[in-house]
């Protein structure tokens, strides 16, 4: 069952979202739009729950810390209604030398007592890395990762941690700095931070990468927007059985034959949808009606 705007369950309603890098910007607007709830953000220290560069490692999958993070949030605040996201990024696992992004989007609603998340994965992104020297070997990197507008996070390749790593850091007036410099966004200071990584370096190379975090990234901006709206869509979707919001895709089901030898591949052939609360659940065709997958793409036919 399809609601409308303002017969969705949460017109005029209110959710937290726990966040420190400004995602209400990207999400307030669409949850508006399309559900009429209001978005407002409980700013806390969410790197407690991971960090793209490594200092936190992330505990569990990316929808049970994303749904931390909305438990968080409505705890300080006591608001029955809390959100959270979670990103990854990484090379594509089917496309060489491309890379791909998945984000995460969790509704925890106490009030009507269930938890629902939604996902977008995206190749709309800059996430890249590089090793370099010197600030000059940079240029080529710098139009792919879309600087300035988009932020850079700049650590040494392998930290000195010795006596002598310290005193060589000491002795050229850079003092002890930070391993990791995030948010980089002109080039004297790109400049001097891989200088004063180099300083770290045993190997005297300099690790350069995107700052994934939301507020220094533009384009994940973006994908988090096209999230929200996706997330409302769902929430206007009801349960036929219960009247729960968030009805919509929870799994796939089934293989879709090989064109030439007919046999199983490894692409699903329907998609599960159910409700996040009494748990009813159809089997529906796929969305993009693909009866069969072309032999390119069969284990068998091309292994």
């Amino acid at each position: 069952m399809q609601a409308s705007k303002t017969e969705s369950q949460y017109f005029g309603k209110r959710a937290i979202l726990g966040t420190m890098h400004k995602k209400a910007e990207a999400l307030a607007l669409p949850l508006k739009a399309g559900l009429g709830m209001d978005l407002q953000t409980c700013e806390f220290d969410t790197d407690q729950f991971g960090t793209f560069t490594g200092e936190k490692d992330r505990q569990g999958s990316a929808v049970e810390t994303a749904g931390k993070k909305a438990r968080l949030a409505m705890r300080k605040t006591k608001e029955a209604r809390g959100l959270g996201s979670e990103g990854s990024f990484g090379p594509h696992p089917l496309i060489p030398y491309m890379a791909f992004s998945q984000e995460f989007l969790v509704l925890v609603d106490d009030e009507l007592e269930f938890q629902v998340a939604e996902n977008v994965v995206s190749t709309n992104t800059n996430y890249c890395h590089t090793e370099v020297n010197s600030i000059d070997e940079t240029d080529e990197f710098l139009q792919r990762a879309r600087f300035p507008s988009h932020a850079l996070i700049v650590k040494p390749v392998k930290s000195q941690s010795s006596v002598f790593g310290n005193l060589k850091r000491i002795f050229s007036g850079q003092g002890v700095p930070s391993q990791i410099y995030k948010g980089i966004r002109d080039k004297d200071s790109l400049a001097s931070a891989i200088r004063s990584c180099r300083l770290q370096s045993s190997s005297g190379l300099v690790h350069v990468e995107t700052d994934m975090r939301a507020h220094m990234n533009p384009t994940r901006m973006r994908v988090l927007r096209s999230l929200g709206i996706k997330l409302a869509r769902r929430l206007l979707c009801l349960c036929q059985e219960c009247g729960c919001p968030g009805f919509g895709i929870s799994g796939h089901d089934g293989a879709l034959p090989c064109e030439e030898c007919r046999f199983p591949s490894d692409a699903y052939a329907q998609e599960l949808h159910s409700c996040p609360r009494c748990q009813y659940t159809k089997t529906l065709p796929r969305r993009d009606g693909l009866t069969y997958v072309e032999a390119l793409f069969c284990q068998r036919c091309n292994p």
